[in-house]
């Protein structure tokens, strides 16, 4: 059996003032909240158990995961408090798997696409790598012609490879990457303040697991707002067209998701904007930008933004009256 385990521990301080009052999982994007998107994308490439590792606001994310999933998928709960890191979040699940049970470990934060179905099937430990422009933002995969991956480092200051590690791991050694926590717990070897998971995967790697890279199509680590705009844009684009229905003096720009209980008048909607439920737009101009459920927006011209729930905007409407060769900016 593989067990999926879904870190979802983390503050999202990135994405204040978002997170103060609503966790990271739940911001929506393109019509469902972040977390449904990649617990959706397990469940159809035929995973069905699941340990969520919860911690900021963990009621909020555990009420809405029995809400939309229980008896569709197998659940555990485990609470990160205080939050030492990845590996300290992993180290917490070590009771819910049993000897020879297999994991698979994929950030709450992430929207990837990969040959789900290599991923399940694959007799080797893999892990997610994607080729970056910054490498020394990430943790790094060092990797042979075959594949094999030969070291990882977290955040390196002088790269040796442009392949970032994603967020994706399957791991058929379970025991051995509990052993590698231990170890690094015991004797509190952190990198950047926190016990990190690329560093018990280096542990295995000199212990002689071998551990094999797997590429991913795509990748966004949705833990900015430029990031979650992006992968708003990204799931609209794959997602299936809407049918909506047709709003006073309003034009509608797929791709979108606007819900039935949207009220539109005199708008411009995208493209590329979700809406939540009960959202009302007037005199408004919205692109590439989500807008929480039951916010009023009026008189306003909205680019790459994000507004969270139950917000009001109010921008100023004006008539003039102007002759010619005349210049005003506003």
């Amino acid at each position: 059996m593989i067990r999926v385990v879904l870190p979802v521990a983390g503050a999202g301080q990135h994405l204040r003032p978002h997170t103060y009052t609503q966790p990271k999982p739940l911001i929506p994007i393109a019509g469902k909240p972040l977390i449904a998107h990649i617990v959706d994308e397990l469940v159809h490439a035929g995973f069905t158990e699941f340990v969520f590792v919860l911690g900021y606001l963990s009621e909020k994310v555990r009420s809405y995961l029995l809400q939309a999933y229980e008896g569709r998928i197998g659940m555990e709960f485990v609470h990160q408090e205080p939050r030492l890191g990845l590996a300290h979040a992993i180290s917490l699940t070590r009771l819910h798997f049993a000897r020879g049970e297999s994991m698979v470990i994929i950030l709450g934060d992430t929207i990837l696409r990969v040959d789900w179905n290599l991923l399940r099937t694959s007799p080797q430990s893999r892990i997610g790598i994607a080729s970056v422009d910054r490498p020394s933002d990430f943790g790094i995969a060092e990797i042979s012609k075959e594949g094999r991956i030969l070291r990882v480092v977290e955040k390196p200051r002088i790269p040796r490879s442009n392949q970032a590690l994603v967020g994706l791991y399957l791991i058929h050694e379970t025991e051995q990457l509990f052993r590698a926590i231990d170890y690094l717990m015991e004797h509190r070897l952190t990198s950047h303040g926190e016990y990190q998971l690329t560093d018990a995967l280096q542990w295995m790697i000199e212990n002689g697991v071998a551990l094999h890279a797997l590429p991913v199509e795509y990748w966004l680590d949705c833990e900015k707002k430029e990031t979650l705009l992006a992968a708003n844009r990204l799931l609209l684009d794959r997602g299936p067209s809407e049918i909506l229905p047709e709003y006073p003096h309003t034009v509608i720009i797929p791709p979108v998701h606007i819900p039935l209980s949207c009220k539109l008048y005199r708008a411009i909607v995208g493209p590329y904007v979700s809406l939540g439920e009960g959202v009302e737009l007037q005199n408004t101009v919205v692109q590439d930008s989500i807008i929480g459920s039951y916010s009023r927006v009026r008189n306003m011209l909205l680019r790459e933004s994000v507004i969270g729930g139950d917000a009001l905007l109010v921008g100023r409407e004006g008539a003039l009256n102007l002759g010619e060769n005349t210049v005003i900016e506003l």
